[in-house]
């Protein structure tokens, strides 16, 4: 592959993926601005929560297998089947766990017995986005992201129809909140079918030793994502149950409603390097394999898009915090504004990470992964319990920075130690 081809690859799979988001968050932000309207600010926060339990798991049900898989089939695509059948066994069954375990535990939270209900029936979303996360395993080997990108927006098509119908008859948001799961089956049903067309079908055909094998190469992937997620997600599940400060005049379930619209936003700009890596990590892999030189010039051309995209995007997610929150949630979620320019104003440090964590990855060292998010997500909660009752969700933003600049730190140091053992 010559390096105008890579080049267009990695553009094009970028630029599928960011239509997809951009064509499913379309649909997010108008439900959001619907339930906002609609709802008001308490509803909006419970639908925060119904969503935000679910989406705890997305990554640690993920565990790692899609990266390691990844870089399998990029060496060798003929071991498809038992990779990919062994992965959508173990997912099935854990998200299973996962969904009955959080189910009991939510029988000890201060929630309403009606948003207990919504986070329930919306747990299936944990395994709705683990068969979908399987079936882009060949897409993104095959950097066939447009396939995925079609999937998903049929199933937001499904999502869309329901949240207006739900909305104008002014159905209660735990079915707006529902119909999220009933769009993710069916952006499942369509990869399948798209899998089909390329000749790859996926079956429950369980290899036991390719199960272990993939099992402990991801191991280390998967308990990275599990402090990952704790570093991410812990602070809106603690401004829901923590005494915050009464200043600020807001319940919890409306402290997590101010804090989780600008969250969403700030995922959206997640996006960009996600995205990018997803289709940069197939060519990293490759490349290792035929020098060291062509490694590291892949990586630090990656690099530098993403440091000039992480400074923009941060600049431009400022200048437009108070016409996005005015969109979004009207004038009772003006708090939001200076959160959300908090959070953007960090972005360069999670451009940095993402591609620093996947060259460690790529060069077989994801061991020292865990550590490193290990730290940050002690840290993370802690400072969270310490200064969420103090200065709740402002707390919680700058801690979210806080944590990430920890996590760059420790990454930069471990990708150096890394290069060292491997080239000598």
């Amino acid at each position: 592959m010559n390096k105008q081809t890579t080049s267009f690859k990695i553009a094009t799979n970028t630029v599928y993926q960011f239509i997809g988001k951009a064509g499913t968050m379309s649909i997010t932000i108008l439900a959001t601005i619907l339930i906002t309207r609609l709802y008001g600010r308490e509803a909006y926060g419970q639908f925060s929560l119904m969503q935000g339990w679910p989406a705890l798991m997305f990554i640690i049900v993920d565990f790692g297998f899609n990266a390691i898989a990844t870089r399998e089939l990029s060496k060798d695509f003929s071991r498809v089947a038992k990779i990919l059948g062994s992965i959508l066994v173990i997912r099935i069954l854990v998200s299973l766990f996962f969904i009955v375990l959080l189910a009991v535990l939510l029988t000890f939270f201060p929630y309403s017995a009606t948003l207990k209900f919504g986070i329930r029936l919306s747990l299936f979303l944990i395994l709705t986005q683990s068969l979908f996360t399987t079936a882009n395993v060949v897409f993104q080997t095959k950097l066939r992201y447009d396939l995925s990108t079609y999937s998903l927006f049929a199933g937001y098509l499904v999502v869309l129809a329901a949240v207006a119908i739900f909305s104008y008859l002014r159905i209660s948001v735990i079915w707006i909140s529902f119909s999220y799961v009933i769009g993710g089956f069916v952006t499942f049903l369509t990869s399948l079918y798209f899998l089909n067309r390329i000749g790859v079908p996926i079956k429950l055909t369980y290899d036991r030793a390719t199960a272990k094998y993939l099992f402990w190469q991801t191991l280390p992937l998967g308990i990275m994502f599990i402090f990952s997620q704790i570093n991410f997600k812990d602070d809106e599940i603690l401004l829901s149950i923590l005494r915050l400060p009464q200043k600020y005049n807001l319940t919890n379930t409306e402290s997590v409603a101010v804090y989780a619209l600008p969250y969403k936003v700030f995922e959206v700009a997640l996006v960009v390097p996600t995205f990018f890596m997803n289709a940069v990590y197939p060519v990293m892999v490759r490349h290792m394999t035929e020098s060291s030189h062509k490694l590291k010039k892949t990586f630090l051309s990656s690099m530098k898009v993403l440091i000039f995209a992480g400074i923009l995007s941060g600049l431009m997610g400022i200048t437009l915090s108070k016409p996005a929150i005015d969109l979004l949630g009207g004038s009772e979620f003006m708090q939001s504004v200076i959160v959300l320019k908090i959070l953007l104003g960090g972005l360069i440090f999670y451009y940095l990470t993402q591609p620093l964590s996947w060259l460690i990855v790529t060069l077989g060292k994801q061991v020292y992964l865990p550590y490193i998010y290990l730290s940050a997500a002690i840290f993370n909660f802690i400072a969270n319990l310490v200064f969420i009752p103090r200065y709740s969700f402002y707390a919680a933003a700058i801690i979210t920075h806080s944590s990430e600049v920890l996590i760059l730190i420790l990454l930069i140091a471990a990708a150096r130690k890394a290069w060292k053992l491997n080239y000598a």
